[in-house]
């Protein structure tokens, strides 16, 4: 099993450097660095949202968070949502990212909203099956709606044109909702937006191959052979303290189904994974630490 450890760690390097560091010792990034240290987090604000837009007997409410940057905005500006995803919405963005870049341009004010049931945005007081029947992008795409028409009316903002950004799941819930509700939205920058579901998805597989193979053309194919013993691996319980300490799990490894074994083996999979789709983009990063995924691509035979 040290093998085939060494190798998923060797395969793929994401380097954890805190921001002094980074700042002090690597060129390019100084700068920015700094600067996202340096941030002063807008304040949380609350708005209340409905718990079910779609029961007119249902009259329960809940507070969702967002946040507010008005640094740019103009009389006669526009208005930008940003949307939130599946995770907490990061303030960072609201001092970051080049939908900033249009918001000093256009002279826009910005809004970020997150979604339900993430982050601070807690509809239900658990998360019970009965209590994520209300997790949905149908709620997600009306609490848009209610957001955007009530923040109009307080702020003023009816006659604004209003434009949604998002990126990912954020960026098929910006092009559904100017595609449901084009009398709020004037136009949606959908970025990377999957707005075609596919339950067998092979092709997002394929294109990290892809980038593996184009630093060392032996480096999914050591991959492939490191995943496919640890699938024989995982059929047999004996091993089962080996690979716990060989990935220094949290607990001991259980495997009692197939879905638990696809799990453990998505997670390791999902280091190659997030190298590829996350390399050095413009997410927000963690307050005190950078997260910077190299794209240099390490395959080494033990």
């Amino acid at each position: 099993m040290a093998f085939h450890s060494r190798c998923f760690v060797l395969c793929t390097t994401l380097v954890l450097i805190s921001v002094f560091s980074l700042a002090k010792g690597h060129k390019g990034f100084g700068k920015f660095v700094r600067r996202l240290h340096t941030i002063q987090k807008p304040q949380e604000q609350w708005f209340t949202q409905k718990l079910d837009h779609f029961n007119g007997q249902d009259s329960r409410v809940w507070k969702q968070r967002y946040f507010v940057n008005d640094t740019f905005a103009q009389p006669d500006g526009p208005v930008f949502l940003m949307i939130g995803g599946e995770g907490p919405a990061n303030p960072i963005w609201m001092d970051h990212g080049t939908w900033l870049t249009y918001a000093e341009k256009l002279g826009a004010l910005c809004f970020m909203l997150e979604h339900r049931f993430y982050g601070k945005s807690r509809p239900t007081s658990d998360l019970s099956t009965d209590s994520l029947h209300f997790l949905s992008s149908r709620q997600a795409l009306a609490d848009l709606a209610h957001f955007r028409t009530t923040i109009a009316e307080i702020w003023g903002l009816s006659d604004r044109k209003w434009m949604a950004f998002g990126g990912s799941y954020p960026g098929s819930l910006a092009a559904w909702f100017r595609l449901k509700y084009p009398h709020l939205v004037h136009a949606s920058v959908a970025t990377s937006a999957p707005v075609h579901a596919q339950v067998n998805f092979p092709e997002y597989l394929e294109v990290v191959r892809r980038s593996l193979a184009s630093e060392n053309a032996n480096c999914p194919l050591l991959v492939k052979k490191a995943s496919d013993t640890l699938v024989e691996l995982l059929k047999d319980p004996t091993t089962y303290d080996n690979i716990t300490q060989d990935f220094n799990l949290c607990g001991k490894l259980q495997i009692q189904t197939e879905s638990d074994s696809a799990y453990f083996l998505e997670t390791l999979a999902g280091n190659f994974m997030d190298v590829v789709q996350y390399n050095q983009d413009n997410r927000a990063f963690e307050v005190g630490t950078l997260l910077l995924i190299i794209e240099f691509i390490y395959c080494i035979s033990v």
